[in-house]
This record gives structure tokens, C-alpha cells and sequence, in this order.
């Protein structure tokens, strides 16, 4: 069975890391004390993880285009092929939309927009009633990547225990057998 190339596979995981992270930080910080800076750092996290997958998922996209992905097994029926691939272009998608939709809403408010709590980044010119729906955009954006990955996680158990075809290995987790 083909596997996606070794710059794929590392772009997938390292991004999936960061993707659930941030999904944690957002949906979460509101349970985070403010008191002692730190729900100002793990939101700080939030935005520098975000402004990263913005990169990365420029890089990864470039990356397919220049690398094609494996052919879907021949077994797969038509739905699957176009539930598998409506879902990955889904994923490009939401990981650009969904931090873009972060940045566009850091106009909202007067603080400073630090990567990594260092470097300043500068805001997009938007006005800040535009900022304030950019808000609800990337809340809502939130939530549909997070059912995105529960689907991808619901096919990856459906191939593991149901079909067990083993196609896990093709993202370089476990071994063909």
C-alpha cells in the first residue's frame, strides 16, 4: 500500500498537534483563571499557534500540490472517495479560514497582537464592528473543525475495527501488514 510522503506525514501530525491544542485553548479559556496572566498566556499561545497554522497550512497545501497524495484504495466506493476527499479539502479549508478569522478579529481591541509574545504583528485594517462578526465567524469555524476531526476520527475507527484495512499506515502510524 503507497504512504503520503515523509514531508506530508510530518506536516499532517505536527499540525493535527497544534490543531487540537488550539481547539483546547479556545474552547477552554474561558475556564482558565485571569487572575496572574494566565489565561493571557494560554490565549497568547493560542494566537501564535494560530498565525503558525496559517504558514503551515500554506506550506502543507504547496506541499500536496507539488507531491500528490496516494491513490485511495480501489476498493473505496464512490462515496467514500467523495466523502474522503470532500473532507480533506474541508480540512485546507478550515485551517485557513479558521485562523485567518482570528487575526481579521484581533482589530476588535486595542492590545497588541504578539507572536509569541514577542514579536508584534500587525492587525488588519478592518473596522471593528467587521472585527466583532469576524469574532462569531471564528467561534462558529471553531466548532466546525472540531466535527471535522470527529469525522475524521470516526473514519479512522471505521478502517481500523470495521474494514481493517490497515490504512493507517499510509499517514505513518503503525506498519503495513
Amino acid at each position: 500500500m503507497s504512504r503520503y510522503s515523509k514531508g506530508a506525514i510530518t506536516l499532517h501530525w505536527l499540525m493535527a498537534v497544534m490543531i487540537i491544542g488550539n481547539l483546547a485553548g479556545g474552547f477552554l479559556h474561558d475556564f482558565v483563571p485571569r487572575e496572574g496572566g494566565q489565561r493571557a498566556f494560554v490565549m497568547g499561545l493560542h494566537v501564535s499557534f494560530g498565525l503558525t497554522l496559517i504558514a503551515l497550512t500554506l506550506v502543507r497545501f504547496g506541499w500536496r500540490l507539488a507531491n500528490p497524495p496516494p491513490a485511495l484504495p480501489a476498493y473505496f466506493t464512490s462515496g467514500e472517495r467523495l466523502l474522503a476527499k470532500g473532507a480533506h479539502w474541508a480540512f485546507y479549508a478550515a485551517m485557513l479560514a479558521l485562523p485567518l478569522s482570528g487575526w481579521l478579529m484581533s482589530a476588535r481591541n486595542d492590545r497588541p497582537l504578539l507572536y509569541f509574545f514577542a514579536v508584534n504583528v500587525p492587525k488588519p485594517g478592518v473596522p471593528k464592528p467587521l472585527a466583532e462578526t469576524f469574532n462569531e465567524v471564528h467561534e462558529l469555524l471553531g466548532w466546525a473543525m472540531l466535527a471535522l476531526l470527529a469525522l475524521h476520527i470516526i473514519g479512522i475507527i471505521k478502517h481500523k475495527v470495521m474494514d481493517r484495512d490497515n490504512l493507517l499506515p499510509r499517514m505513518g502510524w503503525g506498519r503495513s501488514t
